[in-house]
């Protein structure tokens, strides 16, 4: 996730219509409207040293941009410009409370140029994307809360020392990734076809804020495989905001699968209702993923998802999760994707690989931390067996990090040779804006390798552990690669083991039942205290959850892969049931503000060394793991 710069900075010819005069903005790569309404036009383009912008807002009086690293004023930095009597003006200001923001003693932003017609402002301005200057934010591939504001007046005075008019209702605040190199448009082709997946007026839940919907949809009937090239969101409108996330998964040849009619909503996922015959579509692979605020999915030219090839059951799974936190009613859905799909196959075959914790209650959060790392990998056993039987290395395109309303900081890095990389990061993570991250150069994975996603959690405000869970308010550590040529694989996780989590609670000796609930044997006041019971008895403190998250990483833990159905890998035999948490050198980096290297401080995920040892329980780990593997069978970790 070849440099992909050029090919992702595909020009789109924005044209604007402002006060009846046509602006053309055709240097620009990316635009969004920062209002819901419309008037607040942001367009930019970057490069490795420096990002320009271009606003075009409907006013005649002052206009306000900010980087702000939490959507509020305080800590962010702030330009203001303005055009008076045919001259622009730009100030470089930064905000230290919800007042009026000061002017930077540094001036680093730029103006480049700037008008103003009867009805819109337009001001273009640049800035390097890092300036050294302690007032301004770094720019990076983090998320960032873009603020805006304007007012129908100018400031009083040409320097506008003395502050532009209080915005009033006019200002907001948005989250995006700026440096982000997605295609925004369907590279050409000479043929291309496209075809609707849809739900069916889907009744939303007003009793629970997380839904999992399904529907089994048959595809096209081609006569020779084809490419996908493109997925885009198709949403009900007013449903923005409870349509999450969508997984298209390819179902394993299934004959007389049962599809429901073209009247019908479809079924709960998982639910008794739900046709036992789909169960079997979450083996096969990953056909798409969009997240809320992704945009269109787009692949670059030499790649494409294969469809109506030997190993198509002509079916997919299409997943919904339905997010409804503030339990509204009344509620209908009928969103979906589109596909775009041609018969000009590309160079290579694209899959995506699920890499992060095995989802379930015994990944916990405890409360009160404000700095909670958990972590997990897909081990060399598993790479290995999949590119062997591939006969060649994989390369990574681009990266989709997820976890949930905890989630603070995220990363998804590679060991190779010894060596731990990133591959994404985003220090800013936003639950509501979740894209596909399209790497600058590709990074090819080899035999021998190890790919790694890490997860920092804020549970300050908590007062009882988080449990892992497919549900909103439980949590998740998943990062989603984007690669090629594509392998037999689209599941590659792993977890501690859970004797480790249950002894730093206290628990001596336990056993499982055939549901998989803990049953304690020693020590005698925890017996019939449950799992979550236990959990919640711990004493816990910022310095507790820490030295827990410190206790797990340097534990032994789970590993395994799942093989999809064209496979001849037996998953079972590259399984692991007591791995150390694998740990690589990490190199040092360079502060181009001082100009001196540094030595990255302890990134990984905890102190390296600590027990490896499997003390106790390798059993019941074996039959824990075992289950969790059928239990990624039937269900997705979102």
């Amino acid at each position: 996730m070849a440099s992909m710069l050029a090919s992702f900075c595909v020009i789109i010819v924005v044209t604007a219509i402002l006060g009846g005069n046509v602006i053309a903005a055709d240097d620009f790569t990316h635009r969004e409207s920062l209002d819901e309404e419309g008037k607040f036009q942001l367009l930019w383009k970057f490069d490795d040293e420096k990002i320009e912008f271009e606003a075009q807002v409907q006013t005649t009086g002052w206009v306000g941009l900010g980087l702000s690293p939490n959507g509020g004023m305080p800590g962010s930095d702030i330009v203001i410009g303005w055009v008076k009597d045919g001259t622009a003006y730009l100030t470089d200001r930064y905000a230290e409370a919800k007042a009026q923001p000061s002017v930077d003693e540094s001036q680093d932003w730029e103006l480049v140029s700037g008008y103003e017609n009867g009805t819109h402002t337009v001001l273009r301005f640049n800035r390097k994307l890092t300036t050294c200057d302690v007032r301004d934010r770094v720019i990076n591939e983090d998320t960032l809360r873009v603020l805006w504001a304007w007012h129908d007046q100018d400031p009083d005075e040409e320097s506008g020392v003395n502050g532009p008019t209080y915005h009033g209702t006019n200002r907001g605040a948005r989250a995006t990734l700026l440096l982000n190199r997605k295609l925004t448009e369907t590279p050409t082709t000479g043929t291309t076809y496209s075809f609707d997946l849809l739900m069916n007026n889907v009744p939303i839940p007003d009793n629970q804020d997380t839904t999992y919907w399904c529907r089994v949809f048959q595809m096209p009937n081609l006569p020779s495989k084809h490419h996908i090239i493109k997925v885009e969101p198709i949403i009900t409108p007013g449903n923005d905001g409870i349509f999450h996330h969508v997984l298209l998964y390819k179902c394993r040849t299934i004959p007389n699968i049962t599809i429901v009619p073209e009247e019908h909503p479809g079924h709960a996922c998982q639910s008794p209702n739900m046709p036992s015959d789909w169960y079997g579509c979450y083996g096969g692979s990953i056909v798409a993923a969009w997240a809320i605020g992704g945009g269109d999915v787009i692949y670059p030219e030499h790649v494409g998802y294969p469809i109506s090839d030997s190993e198509d059951s002509g079916y997919v799974l299409m997943e919904v999760h339905y997010d409804n936190p503030q339990l509204e009613s009344g509620m209908y859905d009928s969103s979906g994707i589109r596909i775009t799909y041609t018969p000009e196959l590309r160079d290579n075959d694209v899959g995506t690989l699920e890499v992060g914790v095995i989802v379930n209650k015994y990944h916990a959060i405890p409360p009160r931390a404000v700095d909670f790392k958990s972590a997990a990998f897909c081990s060399s056993h598993c790479l290995n067996a999949y590119m062997e039987e591939l006969g060649e290395p994989i390369k990574i395109i681009g990266v989709m990090l997820h976890a949930h309303l905890l989630g603070v900081r995220l990363n998804a890095r590679l060991i190779h040779n010894g060596v731990e990389t990133d591959i994404a990061r985003d220090d800013n993570y936003d639950f509501n804006l979740q894209n596909m991250r399209m790497l600058k150069e590709e990074i090819t994975i080899y035999p021998g390798d190890t790919l790694i996603t890490e997860c920092i959690y804020n549970s300050e405000h908590k007062d009882s552990v988080v449990y892992g869970g497919l549900g909103t308010p439980q949590e998740m550590c998943e990062s989603f690669f984007l690669y090629y040529p594509k392998f037999n694989t689209s599941f590659c996780e792993s977890m501690p083991n859970i004797h480790h989590t249950v002894t730093f609670a206290g628990v001596q000796d336990y056993e499982l039942d055939e549901n998989f609930n803990i049953h304690i044997t020693a020590p005698e006041h925890m017996v019939n205290m449950t799992y979550e019971e236990v959990m919640e008895a711990v004493p816990w403190t910022r310095e507790k959850a820490r030295d827990f998250s410190d206790h797990l990483l340097n534990s032994t833990f789970y590993s395994y892969c799942l093989s999809s159905p064209e496979s001849n890998v037996d998953a079972d035999t590259v399984q692991q049931y007591a791995a150390p948490f694998p740990r690589g050198t990490r190199l040092p980096t360079e502060d181009i503000c001082s100009l001196s290297a540094t030595p990255t401080p302890g990134d990984g995920p905890g102190p390296a060394g600590g027990s490896t040892a499997l003390q106790a329980h390798h059993a019941a780990g074996y039959v824990l793991l075992t289950y969790l593997v059928a239990l990624v069978l039937t269900v997705w970790a979102e």
